[in-house]
């Protein structure tokens, strides 16, 4: 089950940081009424794994530094130690911190460090705060599926122009973003719903275009073929997840060398979805690959 529960908060940062290519300038507006120049990146000394979800060079010159977060967890000696890298990247620029927290539970923890010799705070926004139609009436489709993770007064209503706005994409950046949703809407339980009205709107575009709807539709079908469409899942799934861990090697340690996507293409399920979770502890590519247990 912990297993489980990491593979999927996996999903929710891939997805998110996937969102986030390009500044969100809607969101930006809302979170710090500014617009953002570029997506910088930071990374810290070799010895350091950690880096900052997103750092962004604003409009006015200054840095935003924005951290996406699924968990009520305490967060302050994290986004300090994020503020003294990027402080020292960029000296002379003023530094906003904020955590976005997307998680389902409601924050509990803070977001200060008070001490005799130390006082450092950042701010934590609830997504669901925002009105989803704040992102609904963005022009990025990214913002638009971020919307499902803010405050909803009708989820049909919502979900069905998410989806509306999706079928306007060409076919394989359809079925990219139709997972992308799917993954998000597990945050706030919605996964049923979502796929439910998918289905309902399956004469407007082919779900069987895409791994995370193709097994609703068919369960429903099978008979003699039902173990030959189940190694066709599997296969899906493994291609997913090699895809997956391929953007968090990539988020972590930068370019991924040709023998690493060697090992990931010839892996198993299991194996991809183990190394995975070394990710978190993992210092280097090699403590990632290794056969060491």
């Amino acid at each position: 089950m912990d297993d489980q529960k990491e593979k999927n908060r996996s999903q929710y940062d891939t997805t998110l940081k996937d969102l986030f290519e390009k500044p969100p300038q809607r969101l930006l507006q809302i979170l710090i009424g500014r617009e953002a120049v570029e997506l910088l990146s930071v990374e810290f000394a070799s010895t350091q794994k950690r880096i900052p979800d997103l750092v962004f060079l604003m409009k006015d010159d200054s840095i935003f530094h924005l951290e996406l977060h699924g968990r009520s967890e305490v967060m302050d000696w994290r986004m300090l130690m994020y503020y003294t890298v990027i402080r020292q990247r960029y000296p002379n620029r003023v530094l906003v911190q904020k955590v976005l927290y997307v998680g389902l539970q409601e924050w509990q923890s803070g977001s200060a460090i008070e001490e005799p010799n130390l006082s450092f705070h950042y701010e934590v926004i609830d997504i669901r705060s925002i009105d989803c139609r704040e992102l609904l009436n963005s022009p990025s489709l990214e913002e638009n599926i971020l919307a499902i993770l803010c405050r909803i007064d009708n989820q049909k209503e919502v979900i069905q122009e998410i989806l509306y706005r999706i079928t306007e994409l060409p076919i394989k950046a359809r079925a990219d973003a139709l997972t992308k949703l799917v993954i998000l809407s597990r945050l706030r339980r919605l996964e049923t719903f979502v796929k439910k009205e998918a289905e309902e709107m399956s004469l407007t575009f082919n779900l069987m275009e895409n791994d995370v709807f193709r097994p609703i539709i068919m369960k429903a079908q099978m008979d003699s073929e039902q173990i030959g469409e189940r190694r066709g899942e599997q296969k899906g799934r493994k291609e997913g997840e090699a895809k997956i861990l391929t953007r968090q090697l990539q988020r972590r340690f930068g370019t991924v060398p040709d023998w690493a996507s060697e090992k990931i293409a010839k892996a198993d399920l299991s194996s991809l979805e183990e190394w995975s979770l070394r990710i978190f502890d993992a210092q280097s590519l090699d403590d990632v690959f290794s056969d060491k247990v």
